[in-house]
């Protein structure tokens, strides 16, 4: 699953701004990934629940990418 454009509520834009680059260590961009996910599951119920339902669907997917990496053997 690809996402090249997604709407971001300014309400998230606060922990998109603390997302790590792309190079950084793979544990770290895990960690983020994880509490993001668990941020935007947290969001469901609020006023913008449909969109913390996609961002919480790429975080999921990227975390799975990034343990993919950080397990290939698994």
């Amino acid at each position: 699953m690809t996402a090249d454009r997604l709407f971001v509520p300014a309400a998230f834009c606060e922990l998109l701004a603390t997302m790590p680059p792309v190079s950084a260590m793979p544990e770290d961009r895990a960690h983020w990934l994880d509490v993001a996910y668990r941020t935007m599951r947290a969001e469901f119920s609020g006023p913008h629940g449909l969109e913390a339902m996609r961002l919480a669907r790429v975080f999921r997917a990227a975390l799975a990418d990034v343990t993919v990496e950080l397990n290939p053997a698994a």
